[in-house]
Formats: structure tokens, C-alpha cells, sequence
């Protein structure tokens, strides 16, 4: 999503900007300006629990959104302050907002006493306190908001089930969208080391299946289906219950858009000539995709259009109106074929 070389399986080598998530995010600020929620790491990695960096989004050079993998912590970081329903939970959290408003007061102190080269420093922990004052304030407003979104706490917040887990995500993902916490949130639900236990996919996992290796029976083909048919329910409930909530002129559905797409473009070791993207939702009205399927000429033929213009055309639809976004193919480049700007055909 930053269209730009990065780094290998174990590393997310050298960030050069901010991903296009980020930058849709930044066009639409809310208390938590971009969730990131993953099934897993990295993709050979094997971490599954707690803050993860997956290496699919960042939010400026060389800074990284973390993502959180445990669904219960996850469902406290967005939801806790507004539905602790005891007072010693109740009382932990207005400790924990004095705290706070402690630190910023005691590090604004600190800073006007230090020389210039140190102040530049304490001024960036100072930004990131504040930022987190700014945003209990304004949870602080949302509490019906969010009470009546929340996901109940079920059994599978701390299901160490991949299918639970990431059922659990998507309550989370429509619950902070619904109540308005966040515009903005990155999914990763798999990499090559999950495993399908409820679907009986347990002899392999993606990774055996992508090197076409046959599992519990199923040819990897047959195998491959069932994950992406499980997928497809997955977004459709989230569709379903943005549908079901009135908005504007028609419902929430038709001003947000799900974009569902693999990290590795047109199979597994891609060489990412190709890159289908699966676009659900109205969009607000901005672009013109609603029951459309479009294909592009092949890659360096005539007409021919690359990530970079996809995503230049989001942005400018968005409000963000950049000549291009992402960097060059140099192949193309080289033979003269156009890449620079949006895709306006798909633009209203």
C-alpha cells in the first residue's frame, strides 16, 4: 500500500512513507486515527498475541502501525473506558487519566528546562501524551456512542481458534466503526503460517497450500476455496451490519468502502504483474465502482495502469488531490509507457 520496494519476508527493510491507509486516515481524523487488527506477524513470522508489526502499513518514514493480535486486549484499548461496569474498573481508569494529565503537565515542565538539542526530543514524548489526552477527552463524549456498539465479551475474544479470533476482529472493526471511534481500520486476517482447523485444514497451512500441496484430502486448489469462501462470509457480515445502520440519505454502507486484497498480488511468490482487489460499499458516492468488474490491459501493454494510479485516484477522491502517489516502475518508465496520476474514469 506505500507502492514502493520494501523489504523481504522477515523484515520490513526500509519504510519510505507514509502507506495509503495512512494517508485515507489522516483525511479522516477520529480519537483512534487508524486500528490495525492481525491474525499474525510478519510473513514467515510465528507471533500471534499481543502489539504486532506486520509490515503492511506505516504512518510516516521508518514508523510502522502497530496492530494489535489478541482480540481481548483489543476489545479494552478501543472499548474499557466506556464499558467498565465495576467501580474498581471505573476507578482505574480515572487513575489512569490523572496519570496522564500529570505527565503532560510534568513533561511540559521538563522541556522548557532543557537546552535546544534536547528539547527537540522531549518535544516528540510530549506530542505522543498529549495526543493520548486528546484522545480519553474525546472518548469521554462518546460514551453512549460506544456503549451501545461494543461487542459483548464472548468465548471467542480469547479463542486461540484462527476462525474465532478473526471472527472476533471483525465485531471489533464494525463496533469501532459504528460508533464513530475510528474511520479507519487494516485487517490482516491470515499469513502463510495459519493454519484452518474449523474448515479442516489442518494438515497444512497457507503456506503448504500456495506450493500447491494437497490438505486433509482437498486438492490445494479445493483447499484455497474454502479459505476464501470463509473470507467472503467474514466481509459480508461486516457489510451487512454497516447496511443494517442508518446514514445521510441511505445507510452507513453506502458511505464506507471494504477493500479486500492478498499482500503478495497475483499468487503466491507473485511477481505482481497482476492485482485483483475486491471493492464492497458505496464509497460515499465518490467513486464509480458499485457492480462493476474492470480489468486492466496487461502489464507494459497499452493502457496498461499500475497500484500507484489506483491508489492516487483513492486519495484524490478523499480529498487528498496529489499529482501521484508511490513510486515509479522503472521497466515502464524506461519504455515509455504512462504511469503518472488517477484513474478518473472511476472517479464522480
Amino acid at each position: 500500500m506505500g507502492v514502493y520496494k520494501t523489504g523481504g519476508e522477515h523484515s520490513s527493510g526500509s519504510i519510505l512513507r507514509a502507506t495509503a491507509d495512512a494517508e485515507i486516515a489522516r483525511l479522516f481524523p477520529a480519537p483512534f486515527q487508524h486500528v490495525g487488527l492481525a491474525l499474525r506477524g510478519k510473513v514467515m513470522g510465528s507471533e500471534w498475541e499481543g502489539t504486532l508489526y506486520p509490515g503492511i502499513t506505516a504512518v510516516a518514514p521508518n514508523r510502522e502501525l502497530p496492530f494489535q493480535a489478541s482480540p481481548d486486549i483489543a476489545h479494552q484499548q478501543l472499548f474499557g473506558s466506556a464499558v467498565a461496569n465495576s467501580e474498581l474498573a471505573k476507578t482505574r481508569n480515572g487513575l489512569k487519566g490523572k496519570l496522564l494529565d500529570f505527565m503532560v503537565d510534568d513533561i511540559s515542565k521538563l522541556e522548557r528546562t532543557l537546552p535546544a538539542t534536547e528539547r527537540e526530543k522531549m518535544g516528540h514524548y510530549l506530542n505522543a501524551f498529549e495526543e493520548l489526552q486528546t484522545r480519553r477527552q474525546k472518548l469521554s463524549t462518546m460514551g453512549d456512542e460506544i456503549r451501545a456498539a461494543a461487542p459483548e465479551m464472548d468465548p471467542r475474544f480469547t479463542s486461540k481458534t484462527p476462525e474465532d479470533r478473526q471472527a472476533a476482529h471483525f465485531d471489533l472493526i464494525s463496533a469501532a466503526l459504528i460508533s464513530g471511534i475510528t474511520n479507519v481500520v487494516t485487517m490482516r486476517l491470515d499469513n502463510i503460517s495459519t493454519n484452518y482447523p474449523t474448515l479442516g485444514l489442518t494438515e497444512k497451512n497457507v503456506h503448504g497450500i500456495g506450493h500447491k500441496e494437497d490438505c486433509n484430502g482437498k486438492s490445494p486448489e479445493e483447499a484455497r476455496d474454502l479459505i476464501r469462501v470463509h473470507h467472503m462470509k467474514l466481509l459480508a457480515d461486516l457489510a451487512g451490519k454497516l447496511k443494517s445502520i442508518p446514514e445521510g440519505d441511505g445507510t452507513m454502507l453506502d458511505n464506507t468502502t471494504i477493500l479486500y486484497f492478498s499482500d503478495s498480488g497475483n499468487e503466491h511468490h507473485g511477481n505482481l504483474s497482476e492485482w485483483p482487489y475486491l471493492v464492497l460499499g458505496g464509497s460515499g458516492g465518490r467513486m464509480k465502482l458499485a457492480g462493476r468488474y474492470i480489468r486492466y490491459p496487461k502489464y507494459g501493454s497499452d493502457g496498461h495502469r499500475t497500484i500507484g494510479n489506483w491508489w492516487t485516484t483513492w486519495l484524490n477522491a478523499f480529498g487528498n488531490p496529489m499529482e501521484h502517489y508511490g513510486n515509479f516502475d522503472l521497466d515502464l518508465q524506461k519504455n515509455g509507457v504512462p504511469q503518472k496520476g488517477a484513474l478518473t474514469e472511476l472517479m464522480v
